[in-house]
């Protein structure tokens, strides 16, 4: 048996090929094969990985109430700017009392060039030992799933890491660190898009693989002669769908909650910080705090809109920001097949009942598109390919079924064919066939 595994910013897949045989297998009880890449520590040290985390996170912090954070000395000093007091002992204001760590978008910071451990509950852990407690749940799952204990993998990585160039060597040494952590003795690596064209059985001549996912667009041109598949060139950068259902909230959830609301004679707003983190369902359970709710409170008895900060106090308090993104992202993704969607929304004193329309949609996603536009003018240049000698995009990720992403290819490619291969799947297909 061959495994390819796809360790992605939003979703991890894991596929098995055995003879000629590929399957992608349920990685995650509660939704099958696509299993969010979260992470989730209790303070007893025990660790959930997928909906699993999302569940316990939000279950641990809602029965709680309001985070009261307090000063904890770290045992060390660090320099001053203070001439008269060289050196002072470092110190973290935090929440003394959380049940538990959460960790999401772990790839994103594989390159980078400061990271540190972080210290869970006392526990000293870096990148590379998080990312391996997602990866050992991927291997025990497959064991229980076909038998055996995978040994060898070929995992996917992006085009470009988050960083740039500077930041390639960083991330894979991470990265394979973090599979040898896991159980894995042989690792691989293999680009993400020149997996999915091997998936998608790419076309005799020049192709283009347009991989558009939650966090991060990768462009691979390949051409083909008989069974040969030649990479030309490969593009990438951090343009995904989690943004754009950030955008829906934008439109139709956050002037609900005051994102957009001004009071008294100096036209006062809300701070800046706790309008983004509307869009943001961790940043938003980040807030929940005392002294910020006691704020809240301050701002309506201050003459502040009364309903919409009420709407946001609940939205912290009962910790709804989850569900608020998962009801802003269903809507977008209705968007592909419908040319309105509605979001609905009613729990605590959040009430939301928003019409988006597709055009609207396209609208707001327009700089996002334009940046695609760039990515895909600079892989054909990197591959010496002009337009017309395309023949064949090949549509993988889910962002691609965006038809204003589809209409851009249809565009830029007008003698092309333009499909779709498995939009979530196919690149760890791809890869455990490689």
């Amino acid at each position: 048996m061959r495994f390819g595994l796809d360790f992605g910013t939003s979703n991890t897949t894991l596929a098995v090929a055995d003879d000629a045989v590929v399957r992608v297998l349920p990685l995650d009880p509660d939704v099958g094969a696509t299993m969010p890449s979260v992470l989730y520590i209790r303070r007893d040290g025990s660790a959930r990985v997928g909906h699993g985390a999302i569940d316990a996170f939000l279950a641990d912090n809602a029965a709680r109430g309001p985070v009261t954070r307090e000063f904890k000395l770290l045992g060390v000093r660090v320099p001053s700017s203070d001439p008269e007091q060289p050196t002072v002992e470092a110190h973290i204001y935090t929440d003394l009392a959380s049940p538990g760590r959460f960790f999401q978008s772990l790839k994103t910071f594989l390159g980078d060039p400061l990271l540190q451990p972080t210290n869970v509950f006392g526990d000293a852990k870096g990148l590379q030992d998080l990312i391996a407690i997602v990866l050992e749940h991927v291997r025990r799952r497959a064991h229980e799933l076909v038998g055996i204990w995978p040994a060898d993998v070929t995992l996917g990585r992006p085009v470009e890491f988050i960083g740039g160039p500077e930041a390639e060597a960083r991330a894979v040494a991470r990265l394979e660190e973090a599979a040898r952590l896991a159980g894995f003795s042989g690792v691989r690596f293999e680009l993400e898009p020149i997996a999915a064209a091997r998936a998608a059985d790419v076309p005799a001549g020049t192709a283009v693989v347009f991989d558009f996912g939650g966090g991060t667009l990768d462009l691979c041109v390949t051409r083909r002669e008989k069974e040969r598949i030649e990479i030309l060139a490969t593009a990438g950068a951090d343009i995904g769908g989690d943004r754009m259902t950030q955008l829906v909230i934008d439109e139709t959830v956050a002037p609900r909650l005051g994102a957009d609301a001004e009071w008294g004679p100096k036209r006062l707003v809300l701070p800046r910080f706790v309008t983004n983190a509307i869009g943001d369902w961790r940043a938003l359970s980040a807030l929940n705090e005392k002294g910020l709710l006691d704020a809240l409170d301050d701002l309506i008895r201050a003459g502040a809109p009364r309903r919409e900060l009420l709407a946001l106090r609940s939205a912290i308090e009962l910790q709804l920001g989850y569900e608020i993104f998962a009801v802003a992202d269903a809507a977008k993704c209705d968007l592909s097949e419908q040319p309105s969607a509605l979001v609905t929304f009613h729990r605590g004193l959040v009430d939301v009942d928003a019409l988006v329309t597709r055009r609207r949609f396209e609208m707001r996603i327009a700089p996002l598109l334009d940046r695609v536009a760039a990515l895909l003018g600079t892989v054909l240049e990197r591959a010496d390919v002009r337009h017309g000698a395309v023949v064949e995009v090949v549509c993988t990720g889910g962002s691609s079924a965006i038809p204003a992403a589809r209409a851009l290819l249809e565009r830029t490619f007008p003698q092309a064919r333009v499909r779709n291969t498995d939009l979530y799947r196919s690149v760890a297909a791809g890869l455990a066939v490689s």
